[in-house]
């Protein structure tokens, strides 16, 4: 009880600066609490603590106005650390090693944006995962994981990486850059490019294909089948 109160306390004081079917909660509810900043003025903070079984561990799950904080250890130790830009947390298994592991998404303009921690079985804890700031997709009965991002234009230009997970940082192999906007195509035609990238440098990425945009994607909707499609038939090509 005491790490507990210690725990609400620290969440309290941060707030001025600023479920799945293999867990189980046990809530432990913390009524809405006044804060007084400056006399005659007030600010309410709604603070919930759960209690989250995941892999057989216990964790403790802090939210600050409905919306996921952040986790814990039973001892209090930080395991994803409090930002008040997190808003859904998601229990699922990223790596496919059979253990679950967690996502957090982030308030972003990118939607896909967020951060990735794997289950370590030995330390029975979390991980982050570094360079790793997407819902990476992992590409089945390989080492290998892809990503998508928008790159401007409405999202008719877009981006991709091809990576692995190594000492729990996230290595590229692959580049791939789709340029679809439609807008004085003259002078920027549509086309996606290709890159293998070099000891791991994106900045030493060589160019190795150039593909017809518009025959390989002939509808706005159609990218997103392309790009998990490519990498899985060619991630051969990109292993050093």
């Amino acid at each position: 009880m005491k790490i507990l109160l210690n725990i609400l306390l620290l969440i309290i004081l941060t707030s001025f600066n600023s479920k799945s079917s293999d867990r189980t909660i046990e809530r432990k509810s913390t009524d809405s609490l006044l804060i007084q900043n400056k006399p005659q003025q007030q600010k309410k903070v709604d603070i919930q603590m759960d209690t989250l079984k995941i892999n057989g561990q216990k964790f403790i799950q802090i939210s600050k106005g409905g919306r996921f904080n952040c986790l814990l250890s039973m001892q209090g130790d930080t395991i994803v650390k409090s930002e008040d830009y997190y808003f859904e947390f998601k229990i699922l298994d990223i790596d496919e090693d059979g253990t679950k592991d967690i996502r957090v998404f982030a308030f972003s303009n990118t939607p896909n944006q967020c951060d990735n921690y794997l289950f370590n079985k030995k330390l029975k804890t979390f991980i982050l995962v570094e360079n790793c700031a997407f819902d990476i997709q992992k590409i089945k009965g390989t080492d290998f994981f892809y990503c998508y991002n928008r790159a401007g234009c409405a999202d008719m230009n877009w981006e991709s990486h091809l990576s692995k997970i190594e000492n729990y940082k996230l290595v590229d192999y692959g580049y791939k850059y789709g340029q679809g906007c439609d807008f004085e195509i003259e002078k920027n035609p549509q086309i996606i490019k290709i890159y293998k990238v070099l000891n791991s440098d994106m900045y030493a990425k060589k160019l190795i294909k150039e593909l017809s945009y518009q025959k390989h994607i002939k509808e706005f909707g159609n990218k997103w089948d392309f790009v998990a499609n490519y990498w899985t038939k060619n991630y051969k090509m990109f292993e050093n």
